[in-house]
């Protein structure tokens, strides 16, 4: 590919003014049989030129693209942060064929001048809407700080049985917005439109600055447990809001939250779990692993070495504190993974994911068990609800684990085709969230009304 590339760029005739270079250029990646959408804006300035490069399938923009070469014939580019450099040569006035480099992975990509086709979004509401929406603010139960979010109200006084939506791992917004869907205002919108009011969230530091976020990295689960009992105490007082009928609808550590939450709180009526973790986070860090790994194509013998050394690393966490735990790295790998014969970039990720017992979030996360206080929950109503081709949350593993406790208020149901953001896709894989349409699978926006009018209103 290099060689074909080298002698593309003395082939081609046409040389372009600076002016011609000068705006947007998108093109598609081919990576593992998923289509990745590059974009890079190039602009001239009085010392040299400048450019930024988007990924928007996987949700950056705007990055920094610290090397901008433009001679008469092409560009190179570097993002050196990501180990990133695109070589390209011009291909009359609108095209440049050339190759991204990544991490010695050199991959062909041809940019086109233009900004990068918007993806449907087929589901999304447009304004106005046939219901009333609220800004709301209310405390966390730990009095640590405010949190903003929107509530909707259907039409009429109400009371209304309602739902607090609580989102996964990350700081998300209060749409639960990724990969240029928005799941929780669509999913807000629907049960909105036949008859329940919805409160969706940012999540605590979202958009907070600098010193807040910092203030905020000791932010475990149980806080954001806290934080959805907070959202609880402040519905109740709503005068359109059915005080008895108030529950949680969590996605993916949110299914997990609202498990914690309901053993926590006696009045919080019910849960909705959305790809949901209801087992440790030990175990389904290495379930992820391996299904990512998988995905990939990693030979399986590399991936269970692998995962059998991650098992190893992660029963030290319910052993150890954090700080025994990275004293030294080199040699606590070397224990977990000796025998195991795993290539040499392997071994060094394991000496990073065992640094991150440092982060208390993370710490907390591996040795949670969502179910630890399930005798409390009693016979209030759960509907869990997963996809068979999530890899983040595997739907056997987790639903079996609500199945055991044997209780008849509880209903799982597996949902054929769709990932861990519940929509129909092709492998699962994270890739190729922002490349699907639809943003919530339709059946699964059915199924969650029909229990809720069922059990619930």
């Amino acid at each position: 590919m290099k060689k074909l590339l080298v002698c593309i760029l003395f082939l081609l005739p046409l040389s372009l003014t600076a002016q011609e270079v000068a705006g947007t250029w998108s093109g598609k990646l081919e990576v593992g049989g998923q289509s990745l959408r590059i974009v890079f804006h190039l602009t001239q300035q009085a010392d040299g030129w400048q450019a930024t490069m988007d990924s928007p399938d996987q949700g950056a923009k705007g990055i920094p693209v610290d090397s901008v070469a433009v001679s008469p014939i092409g560009v190179t580019l570097t993002v050196s942060p990501l180990k990133i450099t695109y070589v390209g040569g011009f291909m009359g006035k609108d095209n440049i064929i050339g190759a991204l480099t990544q991490h010695g992975q050199q991959l062909s990509l041809m940019l086109t001048r233009g900004a990068v086709a918007p993806l449907r979004r087929p589901q999304e509401p447009t304004k106005p809407y046939p219901y009333r929406e609220e800004e709301f603010s209310f405390v966390s139960r730990d009095q640590a700080l405010p949190l903003q979010g929107t509530l909707t109200l259907p039409q009429g006084d109400g009371p209304f049985p309602t739902l607090i939506l609580v989102s996964g791992s990350g700081t998300q917004n209060r749409d639960l917005e990724f990969k240029d869907h928005k799941s929780f205002l669509v999913l807000a919108d629907r049960l909105t439109r036949v008859g329940y009011a919805v409160l969706r969230f940012d999540d605590r530091g979202y958009g907070a600055a600098l010193e807040e976020q910092q203030r905020l990295q000791y932010t475990t689960t149980d806080h954001y447990v806290l934080d959805a009992l907070g959202a609880f105490d402040a519905l109740r007082k709503h005068p359109a809001v059915d005080s008895s009928k108030i529950g949680i609808c969590g996605h993916s550590e949110g299914g997990a939250i609202g498990v914690m939450a309901l053993a926590e709180e006696p009045e919080l009526s019910y849960l909705v779990s959305l790809a949901g973790m209801m087992v440790s986070g030990a175990e389904l860090m290495v379930t992820q692993n391996r299904a990512t790994m998988t995905v990939q194509g990693v030979p399986a013998e590399v991936t269970d070495s692998y995962c059998r050394a991650l098992e190893r690393l992660y029963a030290k966490w319910f052993d150890e504190t954090p700080e025994a735990l990275t004293a030294d790295v080199d040699r606590l790998v070397a224990e977990v993974a000796a025998g195991e014969n795993l290539p040499a970039a392997l071994v060094e990720n394991l000496k990073t994911v065992a640094k991150w017992a440092l982060n208390p979030w993370f710490y907390r996360f591996v040795r949670m068990n969502p179910l630890e206080g399930a005798a409390k929950i009693g016979d209030r109503p759960i509907f869990a609800l997963n996809g068979t081709k999530d890899i983040q949350v595997d739907a056997e593993e987790n639903l079996m684990r609500l199945e055991a406790l044997q209780k008849p208020t509880i209903i799982t149901r597996r949902f054929e085709g769709l990932n861990h953001m519940l929509q129909p896709c092709t492998t699962g894989s994270v890739a190729e969230y922002g490349q699907i349409d639809t943003t919530l699978s339709e059946e699964v926006m059915t199924a969650i009304i029909e229990w809720l009018d069922t059990h619930i209103k």
